[in-house]
């Protein structure tokens, strides 16, 4: 089963090239607080734009230095029509990065159609009024891309096939760190989540938890937690911490904390609910309680008996860097043991990052 989840996340240009022969429309996803559930309900499948570890990429954006690794990254992709499968693109705002970058792509023209989804950074009423108004103006324009008009009951149905995949995902994680499954392994259970279409991934982990593999024997290695967004970037931390006599054996990242928390209620009015549902709910930086976040961390470590954590910044991040600053706090009030990672995405940067890796697990063995 490990191998499908990392064919469907390595594959995944290939997989959609695929979705579009079969006559499927996709919508590219930028960021972990785009509503999928109303993309599905139209009869499209969301799939999330991801950083590919080039740095090409970075230099074909024409972007400026210090912007973020993320937007340059899939700017370069964009240019150099990595994406050009896609039908078109939502972005949910979060930074004036990730909110002016998009404004490039539009002007260029890059897709047939962007979107931009502006996520309140509060849950009043007030917020959840807007946001339900905004739910629905984007669903009339997915219905006239698709030609499948978004009602209560389709979207309703789409939001049951996302909770279950939120369900199986909290199954998989209070299982896994007494299981076989090696900290990579787990980075493609849920980075496989992000774009393959979900009928397809629930399947995969009804599957994947009917057969775990047995617990190992005895490890000695130090149990660690890891914090971070980018994908590329925690594998290669996960398997510097193998190297030095550490183990991740859970996990926290912006997009799957939204998988792994509750599921969305669905009430009368079903646009509203899922305003609600995604309102305060995904631990994006300034959109969600830094109290609650530090507390879910800990919380994570004591059940996974985690003896560290490493959290993980993509340079230039100022959002992720901000956040940082705030959480450290709480660490530090807890005496926790924690390393913090600020690098860019590519071979050269994530290399110097071995001492401070090392360094770090001989402090805590």
């Amino acid at each position: 089963m490990i191998k499908k989840f990392k064919e469907g996340f390595e594959k995944r240009h290939e997989l959609a090239r695929r979705l579009k022969k079969d006559g499927k429309k996709t919508i590219g996803c930028f960021y972990g607080t785009v509503p999928k559930e109303l993309v599905h309900a139209a009869g499209l499948v969301p799939i999330q734009l991801m950083e590919d570890q080039d740095p090409l990429y970075d230099a074909k954006s024409d972007l400026l230095p210090f912007l973020c690794g993320m937007s340059k990254n899939l700017t370069g992709q964009i240019y150099d029509k990595v994406f050009d499968y896609v039908d078109g693109v939502l972005i949910s705002t979060v930074c004036d990065t990730n909110r002016h970058v998009p404004d490039i792509w539009e002007r260029n023209k890059v897709f047939p159609k962007t979107w931009i989804v502006r996520v309140p950074a509060t849950n009043s009423e007030v917020a959840v009024d807007y946001y339900t108004r905004e739910l629905r103006r984007l669903a009339e324009d997915f219905a006239n891309l698709s030609g499948r008009k978004v009602t209560e009951d389709n979207l309703r149905e789409s939001i049951s096939l996302y909770n279950e995949n939120r369900s199986l995902f909290r199954k998989f994680y209070e299982v896994r760190p007494a299981s076989g499954v090696s900290a990579e392994d787990a980075v493609y259970v849920f980075s496989s989540a992000l774009v393959l279409p979900v009928e397809d991934h629930n399947q995969m982990l009804r599957e994947f938890l009917a057969s775990l593999p047995p617990a190992p024997r005895a490890d000695q290695r130090t149990k660690l937690m890891l914090c971070a967004l980018n994908i590329n970037m925690s594998l290669n931390v996960i398997r510097m911490a193998e190297k030095f006599g550490g183990r991740v054996v859970t996990d926290d990242f912006t997009h799957n904390a939204r998988y792994g928390s509750a599921e969305i209620e669905t009430d009368n009015d079903v646009f509203r609910a899922l305003a609600r549902g995604y309102l305060r709910k995904i631990p994006v930086p300034g959109m969600y309680s830094i109290q609650q976040r530090a507390g879910y961390i800990r919380e994570l470590m004591d059940k996974s008996g985690a003896e560290g954590l490493i959290y993980v910044i993509q340079l230039y991040c100022d959002a992720y860097a901000m956040e940082y600053a705030v959480l450290k706090e709480y660490f530090d009030k807890w005496k926790l043991p924690h390393l913090r990672i600020e690098a860019e995405d590519t071979p050269g940067s994530i290399e110097q990052l071995n001492v401070r890796v090392q360094s770090f697990l001989e402090s805590i063995m």
